[in-house]
């Protein structure tokens, strides 16, 4: 008896707990479920340009713990923009002086949470930049003018001025702001550097400077003019030659007739015609400085007696 009163009395109480995990089962799934709550949503870069990316901080919580997920709908000028409906937005969406918000709507996979819209952030002037600042010539002696090819671009397509500042010997040439650095502000052995600064009126860009050139040595110029035709039994030509750097220079005859000799110092010419002299001769002179650069004069000399 006493052992069909235990069994009886397990059996109610196995029902007892049963209906109770039941009941409590029914009141979990009686629950509301509650949608998830977006309380910020900020875009960064604060300051934007046309080449930035923008992208999200976003502060929200779900009262039932769910995770969350959002949907995003980014908006340019008051209007949506197709297809952009990720955590971030590549520049090429957007332009100089756009306005851009986003929609953001929380879900935690069973029901939407309210739509949330985000600051508004306007896309700012691109600042220019320079790609390359080359000196040109790269061989350049003290004869040329310096001047500076840039490439340059700006993202907003504005136009760009340049400034320059011209180095020599990395001393800074205070005077010299123009493109191009005239002859006579440098020598040979000197080294030229120039910083560009780009600036679109709205902004200055970075600064680039450029690899330094040095100035090359300069061939003697040979600056007097021959006389072309003699009657006579003698001829006499003064050679007068310019060294741009004030080396020494040195004559030499690479071409003329027989017994035509030159004076290598002075640069005097002295020939004495015979009469199978007769005729046309080509005349080569070179004007030579002691660091090997040549420069040269070439003419023909007619002999009519």
């Amino acid at each position: 008896m006493r052992l069909l009163l235990k069994v009886i009395y397990l059996f109610l109480l196995l029902c007892f707990v049963s209906n109770f995990g039941c009941e409590q089962e029914r009141i979990i799934e009686s629950k509301p479920n509650s949608p998830p709550i977006i309380t910020l949503v900020n875009i960064f870069p604060e300051k934007p340009n046309k080449e930035s990316e923008l992208r999200l901080f976003i502060q929200s919580h779900d009262p039932d713990r769910d995770t969350i997920n959002y949907h995003y709908q980014w908006i340019r000028n008051d209007e949506e923009i197709a297809g952009e409906n990720k955590s971030t937005v590549s520049n090429g969406n957007f332009d100089k002086g756009d306005f851009i918000r986003v929609k953001v709507t929380p879900s935690d996979g069973k029901v939407n949470g309210e739509t949330f819209l985000s600051n508004t952030v306007r896309v700012l002037n691109s600042p220019p930049i320079i790609q390359e600042v080359q000196i040109e010539p790269k061989t350049a002696s003290m004869r040329d003018n310096i001047r500076v090819p840039i490439k340059g671009s700006d993202a907003d397509g504005d136009s760009i001025y340049y400034t320059y500042q011209w180095e020599k010997n990395g001393v800074i040439l205070s005077e010299e702001r123009k493109e191009i650095l005239e002859r006579g502000r440098f020598k040979k052995g000197d080294s030229i550097t120039v910083v560009v600064t780009p600036d679109d009126r709205e902004v200055v860009g970075k600064i680039k400077k450029s690899e330094p050139i040095v100035i090359t040595n300069s061939p003697p110029i040979i600056v007097s003019s021959p006389t072309t035709s003699i009657e006579g039994t003698t001829y006499v030509y003064q050679v007068k030659a310019n060294d741009p750097d004030d080396d020494p220079i040195i004559f030499s005859l690479k071409s003329g007739p027989q017994k035509m000799e030159i004076d290598e110092n002075s640069g005097l010419i002295r020939w004495e015609i015979r009469k199978e002299d007769k005729g046309s001769h080509l005349i080569e002179i070179e004007a030579s400085d002691n660091a090997g650069a040549r420069g040269f004069q070439r003419f023909t000399l007619v002999v009519r007696t």
